[in-house]
C-alpha cells in the first residue's frame, strides 16, 4: 500500500478525521484497547455480581426454590449433572450480560465506558457509525478473536489499521476522538 505524506484527510463521524495510510491514521493502538478491555470487562463483572445476587436474593424470599423444588422432582436424572448444569447456566447468564452492555453501547454511542474513559470509538470502515446489528455481531465475533489464546486480538499490532480479528471479520476499526492518544505519541 502506497502511503501519500501529503494525503487529505478524510471525514468521519464528527469531531476526527481518518487519512490515508499507516502513517497518518489516528487508530486505537494496543494499549489503550486493552485497558478499555479491562474496565468494560470489570464493569460486566459487577453487573454480573449484582444480577446474580438479585436473583438470589429473589430467590429465597419468593418461595421460588420449593416451586423449583418441585419441579426438580420430576427431573431426577439431571441430578448427578446438577454442577455441571449449573456452571453452564452461569456462564450463559455472563456471556449474556457481556452480549447486551457492548451491544448497547456499541450501537447506541459507539463506545462502551471504558472505549469513552480511553478516549476511543467503534466506527465502519467508511467512518459511519455502527448499526444496532452490527454492534450485535461485532460482539458476537469477539469468540473468533478470543481462539488460539487470543491471537486474533495480538492481529492489532500487525495490522496497518490496528484491527483485531474481529474488526476484520465485520468491517470496523477502533479510532481516537481525543487529539492526543496515549499509547501512541509519534502520532
Amino acid at each position: 500500500m502506497d502511503v501519500n505524506p501529503n494525503a487529505a484527510p478524510v471525514p468521519a463521524v464528527s469531531g476526527y478525521y481518518l487519512y490515508e495510510g499507516p502513517y497518518f491514521a489516528r487508530y486505537a493502538g494496543f494499549g489503550s484497547r486493552l485497558l478499555a478491555m479491562m474496565i468494560d470487562l470489570l464493569i460486566v463483572a459487577v453487573i454480573w455480581i449484582f444480577w446474580g445476587l438479585t436473583f438470589s436474593f429473589l430467590g429465597r424470599t419468593s418461595g421460588i426454590n420449593e416451586l423449583l423444588n418441585l419441579v426438580g422432582n420430576f427431573f431426577l436424572w439431571i441430578t448427578p449433572y446438577r454442577s455441571i448444569v449449573s456452571i453452564a447456566l452461569e456462564i450463559s447468564a455472563l456471556l449474556l450480560v457481556a452480549q447486551i452492555y457492548f451491544t448497547f453501547f456499541y450501537g447506541f454511542g459507539g463506545a462502551t465506558i471504558g472505549k469513552y474513559l480511553m478516549g476511543l470509538r467503534v466506527i465502519r470502515r467508511n467512518g459511519q457509525p455502527l448499526s444496532l446489528a452490527r454492534a450485535a455481531l461485532r460482539t458476537l465475533a469477539y469468540l473468533v478473536s478470543s481462539l488460539l489464546i487470543y491471537a486474533g486480538f495480538f492481529n492489532i499490532l500487525l495490522d496497518d489499521r490496528r484491527r483485531a480479528w474481529h474488526d476484520i471479520l465485520i468491517g470496523t476499526v477502533v479510532v481516537h476522538t481525543r487529539q492526543s492518544s496515549p499509547d501512541e505519541p509519534e502520532l
